[in-house]
């Protein structure tokens, strides 16, 4: 066993020991608790451990419980111990293999063994033992028996946490969830269709949200009673609750003739509590919608509680997500005409170029973007002409981040020396002009994010 299986083993037996014993120090809790596990009651179960904050530990618990009650069922069932070949040999695993896929091949005979153990009836167990010629193997089926049941138990008594799904229709699963990226997503949305799969080189990837978002998520608690969205910009917290109305619909008490529907808001309560009751044909997994707080790029995340009737409290695992509300900053231009001996002269409004023996034109800009997408540099005009501004060494003038989210564009005034006639541009006055878009999704979708825009005129000669 390596050293990490060690102390991870390690880890659940302490965390194991000291929920365990926890519950122990309140002997009436400990009772109850025991009693719910014993009844297979869910709700109850949860509700003993929620009152010590134990939840978080509920299938330790649970499997605590499970040994205690496998050893005791199996020494009722089984009261002479086994004797005769060595049970640690590799021989006798094998023909206990053997044995255990003859049973699972029979279910009728399956059942009745499940049957007397669930009952804890020793005469059926000896009696089945007996019938198929298995009594060396009572240890090991009761305990294989019991194991197995107990895991289905344990399943029901400390279901999976509430999880977020989907945030701006993207699974959360797709939100990075650390290092220099975390809290940007990547597409495609499910199901596919407002934000398109990444495309990285087109500018396409690494979303932050922004507007209306929509949440979903999923919970299987027992008897679950309300539920709450609430975000920070920690993992720890302080959360504050998402308070937005949200819109669902019912088929009417008419249906099906004529087959009509009641549409009705869902409104939580002052902390953000929703009622479970009142999620309609929308979903059981629409949650909210979250209007994301004004934003440069910054990091906030998500957490979904659900609470039963007995208000014992589940909470999900948090969800990074970066936000971004606002607009890249617009484009700065600045054309100056470069002669041959290195001399420039700043361009005006409608400027006048001409190509002389030498001549450049130096085209500065300056705009960026946290979540840089794309900078479209295009030259615009005569009869409809449109032409990309490549400059002289060849590089073109509009470009995407590419996947770099440390690239936010042209922070700084940037230089592009351009050569308007070596590219073939018709005498004839031009804009040029400069878009940058961001890579929010916003309003649950994506088509460019958040864009600015500006532009020069200028005349070839």
């Amino acid at each position: 066993m390596s050293d990490k299986s060690q102390e991870e083993k390690l880890v659940q037996l302490r965390q194991t020991g000291e929920a365990i014993g926890k519950l122990a120090a309140d002997k009436a809790t400990f009772t109850r608790a025991a009693e719910a596990f014993r009844a297979q009651n869910a709700e109850n179960f949860q509700a003993e451990l929620g009152k010590l904050g134990l939840v978080p530990f509920c299938r330790y618990i649970c499997w605590w419980f499970c040994s205690k009650h496998c050893v005791f069922i199996c020494s009722k069932l089984c009261k002479e111990q086994p004797r005769g070949q060595d049970q640690g040999s590799i021989a006798e695993w094998h023909e206990f293999a053997l044995v255990t896929a003859k049973l699972a091949k029979d279910e009728a005979l399956l059942r009745r063994f499940l049957d007397a153990v669930a009952s804890e009836d020793a005469a059926a167990f000896e009696k089945l033992l007996a019938e198929s010629k298995w009594q060396r193997f009572c240890h090991q089926l009761c305990h294989f028996l019991c194991c197995i049941r107990c895991k289905l138990v344990c399943r029901l008594l400390c279901p999976p946490p509430p999880v977020i799904t989907e945030v701006s229709l993207i699974p959360s699963s797709q939100f990075t969830p650390s290092g220099p990226g975390i809290g940007l997503a990547s597409g495609p949305s499910f199901p596919p269709g407002p934000t398109p799969p990444d495309n990285k080189p087109a500018g396409v990837g690494d979303h932050p949200i922004g507007g209306l978002s929509n949440i979903k998520g999923a919970f299987v608690i027992a008897s679950p009673f309300q539920y709450k969205v609430e975000f920070s910009t920690t993992p720890v917290g302080p959360w504050t609750p998402i308070l937005t109305p949200v819109n669902d619909y019912r088929l009417s008490p008419s249906f099906p003739f004529p087959p009509l529907f009641t549409y009705y808001t869902r409104l939580p309560d002052a902390l953000g509590w929703y009622n479970v009751a009142d999620m309609g044909l929308d979903g059981s997994d629409y949650l909210t919608d979250w209007q994301t707080p004004p934003a440069v790029n910054d990091q906030y995340y998500l957490k979904l509680t659900v609470r039963n009737a007995a208000l014992t409290e589940f909470e999900s695992p948090v969800v990074p997500v970066r936000v971004d509300n606002t607009a890249p900053t617009k484009p700065v231009i600045t054309l100056q005409l470069q002669l041959p001996d290195g001399t420039r002269r700043t361009l005006g409004c409608c400027d006048t170029v001409k190509q002389g023996d030498g001549n450049l034109v130096i085209i500065t800009l300056q705009a960026s973007d946290a979540n840089f997408s794309q900078i479209a540099v295009e030259l615009l005009g005569g009869c409809g002409a449109s032409y990309s501004i490549v400059d002289t060494g060849g590089t073109s003038l509009s470009k995407t981040y590419n996947g770099n989210i440390a690239d936010t564009g042209y922070p700084i005034p940037t230089e592009f020396a351009w050569n308007p006639w070596a590219a073939g541009i018709s005498p004839c006055c031009y804009l040029i002009d400069v878009r940058i878009d961001d890579r929010a999704v916003l309003n649950d979708s994506w088509s460019g994010g958040h864009a600015n825009e500006n532009w020069q005129s200028i005349t070839i000669a």
